[in-house]
């Protein structure tokens, strides 16, 4: 039987040996490391692995652009793992090629399980990140939705309804735009309008956690 190549890419060296000694105990495997991106490109020198198990923090940017890298140059199977991952880390890293994401805290009975099951068809995630991965679909779409709402108003209207949710009123938003305060009130209708709101304190809540949102997201990428 031809053993499995698995690089294991972990800037940990206890998490690299644990992985490796457990490994080597089964028939199928056989075993490289790295302890970053930089490493684990290197490796693929000698040929790309069946099986590539990366720690979401691997140095220097993450384990998400590892993922990018080894999903270009190489057809193995991706699969990231970490200790406390948030549901946009998880989806990141699936949608930058990984097959899987696994909790650190699996067992070693449960990882040979996974490494084994991603080479028929089966892509691993731990029971309790399967929930991190619904609540960031969701949350994607959310914030999705909240740009659409957004991209209808133009810039004008944006910048007023900004300033509507600082709390001015209209007479101090014409005089901080320099604009006469019957064309404040008709952006301001115009936006209650196309956001389907029936209030300004609605428009102004709508907006505080569009922005919120969008932020999130860019924090989160």
């Amino acid at each position: 039987m031809t053993a499995m190549r698995v690089l294991v890419a972990d800037p940990v060296t206890i998490f690299r040996t644990g992985v490796r000694n457990l490994l080597r105990r089964e028939s199928d495997f056989e075993v490289v490391e790295a302890s970053s991106c930089e490493e684990a490109e290197l490796r693929l020198e000698d040929g790309c692995p069946e099986i590539a198990l990366i720690d979401l923090d691997l140095p220097p940017k993450g384990g998400v652009d590892a993922v990018r890298l080894l999903a270009e140059r190489c057809n193995s199977y991706l699969i990231v793992w970490s200790f406390d991952p948030t549901p946009q880390a998880v989806l990141a890293a699936v949608r930058a090629g990984a097959d899987g994401f696994l909790h650190k805290q699996i067992s070693p009975t449960g990882l040979v399980r996974s490494l084994r099951g991603v080479m028929h068809g089966e892509a691993p995630l731990s029971r309790d990140l399967t929930r991190l991965m619904v609540d960031a679909i969701h949350g994607s779409e959310l914030r999705d939705q909240s740009r659409a709402r957004l991209s209808v108003l133009s810039a004008r209207e944006r910048e007023i309804l900004e300033h509507v949710a600082l709390g001015a009123r209209n007479r101090q938003i014409a005089a901080t735009l320099t604009i006469s305060e019957f064309t404040v009130k008709r952006h301001v209708q115009n936006i209650l309008g196309k956001l389907e709101v029936g209030s300004r304190r609605a428009a102004s809540d709508y907006y505080v956690a569009a922005r919120a949102e969008i932020a999130g997201s860019r924090g989160a990428s």
